[in-house]
């Protein structure tokens, strides 16, 4: 079983990488992915605990997503800012767990994590469009560990 620290190859991480920065590129949200390798708690709160220890909530616009796993205890979350929630339905939480772990399930994680980025960057472009034609990127896109 893999740790976190070796869950991607060094290929699979920049791929993970280059898709966070393709999205931020059109807009004001972040997007951030962080792997543990165990959860020993309920992994929303996890995961929110995270969210706040990245300094996510601290963005200008609260239009941040953490996508969270845990690798060997097989539990990932995803959660969005304050901002980002008044404009999507939990449905669209729902979907994008749901398609993600299929694609664990059939041990496709780096393809899967990307497939989740881009719904999450299409949803964060159509709200948050960065309409100043700079770059905001106010967090690091490396994953985190």
């Amino acid at each position: 079983m893999s740790s976190a620290k070796n869950f991607f190859t060094e290929d699979e991480k920049n791929a993970v990488i280059d898709a966070i920065r393709k999205v931020e590129i059109s807009t004001s949200g972040e997007i951030r992915v962080h792997v543990d390798d165990y959860c020993k708690e309920d992994v929303f709160k996890r995961t929110v605990k995270v969210f706040e220890e990245l300094q996510m909530h601290k963005t200008p616009f609260r239009n941040a997503v953490l996508i969270y796993i845990a690798v060997k205890d097989k539990k990932f979350a995803i959660i969005g800012d304050e901002a980002i929630n008044q404009k999507v339905a939990a449905s669209f939480w729902n979907e994008t767990s749901n398609q993600l772990q299929e694609n664990f399930k059939v041990g496709n994680y780096c393809n899967g994590i990307i497939i989740a980025i881009q719904s999450i960057g299409e949803i964060l472009i159509t709200h948050f469009p960065d309409l100043e034609d700079i770059q905001t990127n106010k967090l690091p896109d490396d994953i985190s560990f």
